[in-house]
């Protein structure tokens, strides 16, 4: 059904409603002025508008209504004829006739007029033969009543036609709006499965990294990175699927950060380094000297179209070689245009095969397709991403000769700063390093990476030569500290030249020795590593893998590793150390974590509980903050309302926000930009990340010195964020210790009690939930799931996070007796989490009590004034001075949570901290008298 053409026939149908009434009257002045019968004219324009009326009121617009019309519309002039037969105006009432059938179009129905022409002929033959006088003055004239019928028929014709385009008209407008409804639910099904299948994916990924920063033995880190590859090559595979539809509808966005080009080749290339084992390929890359070292451009699409090519190139290519290059074709200032070229010796391919190869779902040919698999889907993404970079790409090929694909893309340079390099260690860079591969390509990688850490690197092509160098060096006094040793080379490989190693005679201690191979440590060494071999590397190497590898096989011959120093907590750069910023958060479990992390960083921080307290926040402070991390739902005032008041006086440039919500899907993110924040971070927030991200944005104002603190020295903490067991149990299921200790850098005490907190506000949440819901406060409970989800996020509670997502997902559908219903499943999770905080608590109280003597009362007093004149000042160090205060009069950490003081400063409340401070000294006062004179 059109509604729109059923709409315009409504508007017909009404019209000719009125007009048939408005004839009864006419016709009885016509037959007044006539001499005839007034009542019979009006009795005759009532039957034909009383018959129309009836029709429209039962059937409405369908065709029997529409048929009657147009009899009835040919009645009209017909009337009038009989009135005026021997008038002057007869003839005139003909015109009359082709007046009421052009009426009949309204209908938008080519048999309306068709039924209106027949009847205007039947009634002009009819009263030709029986009342001749009727139709023309003087008697009948049948060669005028062809005529007519001739001057009928064109007209009907024309009817028809514009009839018919009007239909089809709508109908195309139909078909349209059908084409976008259904593209916009295909959108919303691609964004809800994006979301679906990437919060499982996420998590994947992410205790990939977490494992992986943990005590593992090689092949157990093997094992995990490849998972991790392997991860991100499926995530790459549900993106394909998310970009074509978003090429489709012309919505793909390209964004412009800085990346680093080798490292994006070799990352790449080291995600098919297991399919080219698997096939016998060797892959290799050169990358032009002339190439800066850092380019301006989108990482994520230029790995998309780098992986496709290669992935492509492996899998049509058998014993062979694939070999990626990249260069610069033409330069204009910062810009570039660079041509990426990916040259395989595979089973190459026809000029019709060429010619649809950058269509979507077309591969070389069906048969093509039940080899090799595949959905022929990603070249076509290919060359969407290469026109919107503003390039090209096409193929050179003939069968049996191999494929070139060539890609050019437009870039810019981004300066290198040192700042956004890994950092390379003095000792590192001290070392001598030895390096052996018989392939020239692979030297000359190694040589650029080395090069651009500036460790100084020394290349020979076989084992035999790799003998000679480090004997050579030996009895020099300049001993190799590192050898890498290639596994596949003639004559004598890598493990054949360890072990010859190990039966030199040397005056120094033989340098450690990293095997480099193509083909899988599983395949290397079955058995395990030898203990000769510090480390096995696959290729092709990734620069930033190597380079930790290097430093932990430097760390190993320093100690053991319990005795190596604490890893520092991830900080914000030097030129913004003691800047002060503002966290605008409702939920405290949250806003305790981002004020660790961000006070470990060595930044300021003020806090905020809603979006209106933080807008009053930057209007006292007149704008004067580093940068401005804002929560997105929050009660009185959310984020982005927040923001765009904020908006209206400070600018994007003056004042960055950064939004910090629990959704992470891209509609979100943009819905963040689109009210003016800079940037997005998703929770649970990783620390590295965040800081990142700060220190793209932090801007400090030079007219303001109030919004800068004194430097401090950055915190130091576990790189594997142990669990300390006289603060914590080591294990407390469902919670994962050592993974929620990395979200707040390794702070064991703080850990414990946002759990506690986390037992205390969630354990009557459903509840809560229940009560919302009975209330119609769905946007309120929608709220309080969506505070769930990322506190169970941080504190590592996948279940009840994913759980909570669900019930958001379904309150803001509307959806509320689902909601009540997965309420009970989301307790059952809950359950066993607020059990385990509460066992904290538990533990903590059945601990003897520090008695009164051991109390030191001097250091309490002195405690208590540095507390009292940081209040008074309204010093965000009170909060430090009062943990110090605590400690001194005997407090431990649940009791310090708790106290009114404490309660007070989380609010900023200075004044009502004063006086509760006066209150408990009043308190301790007479114990300090009666200690004394005891």
């Amino acid at each position: 059904m059109n509604v729109e053409l059923d709409q315009l026939r409504r508007k017909s149908g009404r019209l000719l409603l009125a007009l048939f009434w408005a004839h009864v009257p006419l016709f009885a002045v016509v037959a007044l002025l006539t001499g005839h019968s007034p009542v019979a004219a009006a009795l005759a324009g009532t039957l034909v508008a009383g018959s129309y009326h009836l029709m429209w009121l039962r059937h409405g617009i369908a065709p029997a209504t529409r048929y009657l019309s147009a009899v009835a519309l040919m009645a009209e002039p017909a009337i009038l004829l009989v009135l005026l037969r021997g008038h002057a105006w007869q003839m005139d009432m003909h015109m009359y006739f082709f007046a009421m059938l052009t009426l009949t179009i309204g209908w938008c129905d080519r048999r309306a007029v068709l039924v209106a022409a027949t009847t205007v002929a039947l009634h002009h033959l009819l009263l030709l033969y029986l009342l001749p006088s009727v139709v023309f003055a003087g008697g009948g004239n049948l060669g005028r009543v062809l005529l007519h019928a001739v001057i009928v028929i064109f007209q009907a014709s024309v009817l028809v036609l514009l009839s018919d385009q009007l239909v089809e008209s709508f109908a195309l407008r139909e078909r349209t709006r059908e084409a976008e409804e259904a593209s916009r639910a295909k959108s919303m099904f691609l964004a809800n499965m994006s979301h679906e299948i990437r919060t499982p994916m996420n998590a994947i990924l992410g205790f990939c990294h977490l494992i992986g920063r943990t005590d593992l033995d090689p092949k157990q880190k093997d094992y995990v990175a490849k998972i991790g590859q392997a991860g991100m090559s499926l995530l790459r595979l549900i993106n394909d699927i998310l970009d074509f539809s978003k090429n489709e509808a012309g919505k793909l966005t390209l964004e412009a950060n800085p990346f680093d080009v080798r490292n994006a080749i070799a990352n790449q290339l080291q995600l098919v380094a297991g399919d080219a084992e698997a096939k016998r390929v060797r892959v290799t890359s050169e990358v032009s000297g002339a190439l800066p070292h850092r380019l301006m451009g989108d990482e994520l699409r230029f790995n998309q179209v780098l992986l496709n090519l290669v992935s492509n190139a492996v899998k049509f290519s058998e014993n062979g070689s694939v070999t990626v290059s990249l260069d610069i074709i033409e330069e204009t200032g910062d810009q570039f245009i660079i041509e990426l070229k990916v040259r395989d010796t595979g089973i190459g391919m026809t000029a019709e095969q060429q010619a649809a190869l950058f269509q979507s779902f077309t591969q070389a040919d069906s048969s093509t397709t039940r080899r090799f698999g595949g959905t022929g889907l990603g070249l076509a993404i290919c060359r969407q991403i290469v026109e919107q970079m503003g390039g090209s790409i096409r193929v050179e090929s003939a069968p049996g000769l191999g494929s070139t694909f060539i890609a050019r893309m437009q870039m810019a340079r981004e300066d290198e700063t040192a700042a956004l390099e890994p950092a390379v260690p003095a000792h590192i860079r001290a070392l001598r390093v030895l390096a052996a591969d018989d392939n020239a390509a692979s030297r000359q990688v190694l040589q650029d990476i080395f090069a651009g850490w500036e460790i100084p690197l020394d290349l020979v092509a076989s084992g035999d030569e790799a003998l000679s160098a480090i004997r050579g060096a030996d009895e020099a006094g300049h001993a190799y500290d590192l050898v890498l040793l290639d596994w596949k080379m003639p004559g004598m490989n890598g493990l054949q030249t360890v072990e010859a190693m190990q039966a030199m005679d040397h005056a120094a201690p033989l340098p450690r020795t990293l095997i480099v191979t193509a083909y899988g440590a599983d395949s290397l060494l079955p058995g395990g590593t030898p203990a000769h071999v510090a480390a096995v590397l696959t290729k092709p190497i990734a620069p930033r893998a190597l380079l930790e590898t290097i430093i932990e096989v430097a760390s190993q011959d320093s100690g053991p590793a319990g005795d190596a120093a604490p890893a520092a907590a991830p900080t914000v750069a030097a030129q913004f150390q003691g800047a002060r910023v503002l966290l605008v958060e409702d939920n405290e479990i949250n806003r305790e974590i981002a004020i660790e992390l961000l006070s470990q960083a060595g930044l300021v921080v003020d806090q905020a509980e809603n979006g209106r307290i933080g807008c009053d926040r930057v209007q006292a402070a007149d704008g004067n903050y580093a940068a401005v991390l804002m929560d997105v739902q929050m009660p009185e005032m959310d984020g982005i309302a927040a923001t765009r008041l904020i908006r209206e006086t400070w600018s994007a440039d003056r004042l960055p926000i950064i939004a910090m919500t629990a959704h992470a899907h891209e509609e979100e993110r943009q819905r963040c930009l689109n009210a003016g924040m800079n940037d997005h971070i998703s929770k649970p927030v990783d620390p590295a990340t965040l800081m990142r991200t700060l220190e793209r944005w932090l801007k400090v104002p030079a007219a303001s010195t109030s919004v800068r603190a004194p430097v401090t020295a950055p915190v130091q903490v576990a790189a594997a964020a142990p669990v300390q067991d006289a603060i914590l149990p080591e294990h407390l299921p469902p919670f994962d210790l050592r993974a929620a200790l990395l979200r707040v850098n390794g702070k064991a005490s703080l850990l414990r009690k946002l759990i506690i907190t986390f037992g205390e506000t969630y354990a009557n949440v459903g509840q809560d939930l229940r009560t919302h819901i009975a209330g119609g406060l769905l946007a309120d409970a929608r709220r309080l799931a969506h505070s769930l989800k990322g506190v169970a996020g941080s504190l590592e509670l996948p279940e009840i996070q994913r759980s909570a997502a669900e019930m958001e997902r379904l309150l803001a559908d509307g959806e509320a007796l689902q909601a009540q219903a997965a309420i009970v499943d989301l307790e059952l999770l809950l359950a066993p989490a607020i059990a385990a905080a509460r066992s904290l608590t538990a533990s903590r109280k059945a601990a003897a009590p520090i008695a009164e003597s051991d109390r030191d009362m001097s250091t309490a007093a002195v405690a208590r004034d540095e507390l009292r004149a940081l209040l008074r000042r309204r010093s965000l160090g009170a909060r430090a001075s009062f943990g110090r205060y605590a400690a001194a009069i005997g407090l431990n950490d649940d009791e310090q949570t708790m106290h009114p003081v404490y309660r007070a400063l989380e609010k900023l409340d200075y004044d009502t901290a004063i006086e509760l401070l006066d209150a408990d000294a009043a308190a301790v006062e007479p114990v300090d008298k009666t200690g004394a004179a005891a």
